[in-house]
């Protein structure tokens, strides 16, 4: 069975966007900090491919163990990250956007994916609920990322360029 994933997400993030898009200056850092993510293996620039722990219940044949890779860009003026479906790796096709957004003194985060997970062994009595649940196991684990990528940012130092106070002597 084929499961197709579109999902957007949002969080208020409580650093301004200065601070916020020190995300683009560590990609391997930020995507790492994505939930179940049992490995992230580099091929080569801003190339990654994800190995995720099983998502669904094993009891219930609803599981599945998702591996895909994408080529990533990062565009800072733009406040994005952005990634494309890197074919001939593992067992989807997985697309789609970090983006950061000035809002006041805070910074907006929208997290987007889109892609197609191949091949989900699901027996044909639970294939009606199948997608749903793959899909808001997803959510859940995006909604983690982004709860986790807020407190990082709140726990990390001041960036060295805004915390600079030299005087002359």
């Amino acid at each position: 069975m084929n499961i197709k994933l579109d999902i957007e997400r949002r969080l208020l993030l409580p650093v301004d966007h200065a601070r916020a898009i020190s995300l683009l200056d560590d990609l391997e850092a930020t995507i790492g900090r994505f939930p179940n993510l049992k490995k992230l293996t580099r091929l080569g620039d801003n190339q990654y491919r994800w190995d995720l722990r099983t998502m669904g219940v094993r009891i219930a044949k609803i599981a599945h163990d998702l591996s895909y890779a994408a080529t990533y860009e990062i565009d800072r003026k733009a406040g994005a990250i952005r990634w494309k479906p890197l074919p001939g790796h593992g067992n989807a096709l997985i697309g789609g956007e970090i983006h950061l957004a000035k809002n006041g003194a805070q910074t907006e985060m929208t997290f987007k994916v889109e892609g197609l997970m191949h091949d989900v062994p699901v027996p044909l009595l639970y294939r009606p609920l199948a997608g749903p649940f793959i899909v808001n196991k997803m959510s859940t684990l995006i909604e983690r990322y982004l709860a986790a990528t807020s407190a990082a940012l709140a726990a990390a130092p001041e960036p060295a360029a805004t915390s600079r106070t030299k005087k002359k002597t």
